[in-house]
């Protein structure tokens, strides 16, 4: 299947990460591919880079929205080499359970990377894997490739009262 968690609320990395936990549970082989999150700074990296069974990568570590003095041009270029692992793991035959694709929607959004392209790999992938993609603002085309599309919604969040992010809750 192919599975999109996406909106402006919280909750889709950690969905994600909720069905990587749940699949190494059961024994299956898993690998996540990471855009726009710096290394050491959010909890769960601390955690699934030290499990068996996954295989985690993570590119183009600054977006942005983020990090001011990176220029959209610059995040762009940092996500080729994501798409790069996901035609290595296409053409190596190189078998996974499950494969997540965490801010992949993000970088669709901002077109660091070919709509046309990503969705061509994302079905490759999903005749052997099931696939998650997360982010922000799924590109419709996308939405309507998935089997399964969540959106989480944003009804009240303390961002809007200032309240900055906070360790162990969002990173």
């Amino acid at each position: 299947m192919i599975i999109v968690n996406t909106g402006d609320g919280k909750g889709k990395t950690t969905a994600a990460i909720g069905q990587i936990i749940r699949s190494l549970g059961q024994g299956f082989k898993v690998c996540l591919i990471q855009l726009f999150k710096g290394e050491n700074f959010y909890g769960e990296q601390n955690v699934l880079t030290k499990l068996d069974g996954l295989d985690f990568f993570s590119f183009s570590k600054e977006h942005p929205f983020c990090i001011k003095d990176v220029t959209m041009q610059e995040a762009a270029e940092r996500c080729k080499p994501a798409i790069s692992k996901i035609k290595e793991i296409v053409s190596s035959g190189k078998v996974y359970d499950l494969i997540v694709l965490e801010e992949f929607c993000i970088a669709l959004r901002e077109n660091f990377i070919d709509k046309t392209e990503f969705i061509k790999l994302v079905k490759l992938l999903s005749e052997k894997s099931d696939v998650i993609i997360t982010g922000r603002g799924a590109p419709q085309e996308l939405i309507d490739t998935a089997d399964l599309v969540t959106e989480m919604k944003e009804i009240k969040h303390p961002y809007a009262k200032g309240v900055k992010s906070r360790k162990g809750i969002e990173f």
